[in-house]
């Protein structure tokens, strides 16, 4: 009689753990413009976005304007690195070390709670003639070059687009770096910083109505780190790889071991 009890508490227990499970809706800490996509083949870091071919085709992408023209993002994942790329209308590549560089800045939400870009947060850029930066928030709020370089990248202009490409280690081991597992999700704005732009200097953020000066991140996209295809750790919420996600399976299993131990109780009252 008391194995009974025990196995009808338990069997309590676990049905308000799965209605816990259930209800509970995943925090969107930005603005729900979302990237997720994974690619089993890494594109070639060189500068060339080679959309029409095979390297960028399963990326996640969003074109919007800018003041020279249409800019498109990409964004995609493997095992083990994010890539970014970037196709930006304008005039020239402006490339002038020490006086003015076209660059693309990545700034990260690490912690994706969608409110400051404060100490500790990470930021990549890509600029032209090649220049690569790692960095993160300092503790005076400012950006500091991070001492181990994870980001590897490369610039060139193809027509009148600028090319950037660029990647960095979904999790390098460094701690002011970006520390993702498959499923999490990463906040995240990009800036483009063009010197001549329209025979001046601009700045211009996406998502758009985002400034580069203002620290506030609800209004940041969201970068998925998408699980591989044929993983079967569990990290894409399916057990084993059988495709059934785990709360379906407690939920069967809850189900069986209530009508097995109603029909117990049932059973005894008779008897």
């Amino acid at each position: 009689m008391k194995s009974m009890n025990f196995i009808g508490l338990f069997l309590l227990l676990i049905t308000a753990l799965l209605t816990s499970s259930i209800w509970t809706v995943p925090v969107n800490a930005h603005s729900g413009d979302v990237f997720e996509a994974y690619t089993s083949t890494p594109p070639t870091i060189d500068g060339v976005i080679d959309e029409d071919g095979r390297e960028w085709a399963a990326a996640s992408k969003v074109t919007f304007t800018m003041p020279e023209g249409d800019t498109t993002i990409y964004v995609m994942n493997d095992r083990r690195f994010l890539y970014i790329a970037a196709k930006v209308s304008d005039n020239s590549l402006d490339e002038v070390v020490n006086v003015g560089l076209d660059i693309l800045t990545i700034d990260f939400d690490v912690r994706h709670d969608g409110e400051q870009f404060n100490v500790g947060e990470d930021t990549i850029s890509i600029g032209a003639r090649n220049r690569v930066g790692d960095g993160f928030v300092g503790p005076g709020l400012d950006i500091l070059d991070d001492q181990q370089v994870d980001v590897d990248g490369m610039v060139g202009r193809i027509g009148n687009y600028n090319h950037f490409e660029i990647l960095h280690p979904i999790d390098s081991g460094d701690a002011n770096d970006i520390a993702a597992v498959y499923g999490s999700t990463i906040g995240a704005r990009f800036i483009f910083f063009d010197e001549s732009g329209s025979d001046k200097r601009t700045i211009s953020v996406y998502p758009e109505g985002v400034s580069a000066q203002d620290a506030d991140q609800s209004n940041w996209v969201d970068i998925v780190i998408v699980a591989p295809p044929d993983d079967g750790s569990g990290s894409s919420g399916s057990l084993g790889g059988s495709g059934l996600p785990v709360t379906e399976i407690g939920i069967v299993v809850v189900a069986v071991g209530w009508a097995a131990y109603i029909g117990w109780m049932i059973r005894k009252r008779r008897s």
